[in-house]
């Protein structure tokens, strides 16, 4: 079962759990590419070739290796057709997850049922599409592709023609693969990611319309952190949603449409409701005025000691508890069966 949502940090966990999988399946699957590429060409070398030195010649001998690198290039178009279903598949999970999920923390914290209607799959689909042309996801992953069976055609040839033997050649393929693995994992982190932010945005823009919505920018300080986002780090959005950094804005991570500024981020943002932060707990009173200023007093402390915002509200979390409170309370799960049956 999965863990109960509490708060917002429990949301970007479960969220980045599903990036994290869509990771996965791209190195699975061209992980799996490699290991049959590998292996055919071991099974020609064994077949073909009496000596390194003359390799060039008995794998070009009837075309042998024209048509195996053709043939490598046909699977690779397909699995890079596969990844393009396999991240869109994603990016909708993780836009209708964020979208329920932030639904869920507001309602069941105001204590209200005001109407939330997850956008339909035709709306979502649209919004997925990244404005900018040439980082739309298609043309992004048509560039990798051409680009790694451009590579290993290359350090195919390039290796026969040193006469450096299967397990040299091997290890070129395997660096070109893993050079492309790389590349798609990133696209496949980045493009879940704005999924993220999007529905997100979309639910923010309803909660508007019931109570004053205030988004904060939360980044991972890391040694991946680009200095632009450590510098955004606890910045508040303006008025309109947007945060702002050297003339450029967005309303949430990867929004910026700016190449440099988007891809592989893992920032998040997160709301105050009225001015606190809203969590979710059976018999806890997350409303409680003494509560929220402790909390914000416990968060400041361990900024000052150069925490990331998201690093002190969590450990801000774990040792500022709420007053107990008779209240009513819905897990997620019996929320989200609600929300389908009607």
């Amino acid at each position: 079962m999965p863990k109960q949502i509490h708060n917002q940090l429990d949301i970007i966990k479960r969220l980045d759990e599903l990036i994290a999988q869509s990771e996965r399946e791209v190195d699975e699957l061209l992980g799996k590419r490699l290991k049959e590429i590998l292996a055919t060409l071991s099974n020609m070398y064994s077949k073909f070739v009496k000596s390194d030195e003359s390799s060039y010649t008995d794998l070009n001998k009837y075309n042998r290796l024209s048509k195996e690198l053709e043939r490598i290039a046909q699977q690779l178009n397909a699995d890079y057709t596969q990844i393009v279903k396999d991240i869109e598949a994603s990016q909708q999970r993780i836009y209708v997850e964020q979208y329920l999920l932030a639904a869920y923390l507001f309602q069941v914290y105001q204590g209200t049922e005001d109407g939330f209607t997850l956008p339909s799959e035709d709306v979502i689909a649209a919004a997925l599409v990244n404005p900018i042309e040439f980082l739309r996801l298609r043309g992004v992953l048509e560039v990798h592709r051409n680009e790694i069976i451009r590579k290993i055609q290359i350090e195919v040839s390039q290796s026969l023609l040193a006469g450096e033997g299967y397990w040299k050649m091997a290890k070129r393929i395997e660096n070109a693969v893993g050079f492309s693995q790389n590349r798609a994992r990133t696209v496949a982190r980045t493009e879940g990611a704005r999924a993220m932010s999007l529905a997100d945005e979309a639910v923010t823009e309803e909660m508007r319309k019931y109570t004053d919505i205030e988004c904060l920018w939360l980044s991972t300080l890391d040694k991946r952190t680009r200095h632009q986002h450590r510098k955004l780090d606890g910045q508040r959005a303006d008025k309109e949603g947007y945060f702002h950094f050297k003339g450029m804005k967005a309303k949430g991570p990867t929004m910026w449409n700016v190449a440099h500024m988007d891809i592989n981020c893992r920032c998040v943002k997160i709301k105050l409701i009225d001015g606190q932060l809203p969590g979710v707990r059976r018999g806890r009173d997350y409303k409680d005025a003494k509560y929220q200023k402790r909390l914000a007093d416990k968060i400041d402390e361990y900024m000052k000691k150069g925490h990331t915002y998201a690093k002190a509200y969590q450990k801000a979390d774990e040792e500022i508890q709420p007053p107990n409170k008779v209240t009513s309370y819905i897990t997620y799960e019996e929320w989200e069966r609600k929300q389908k049956s009607t």
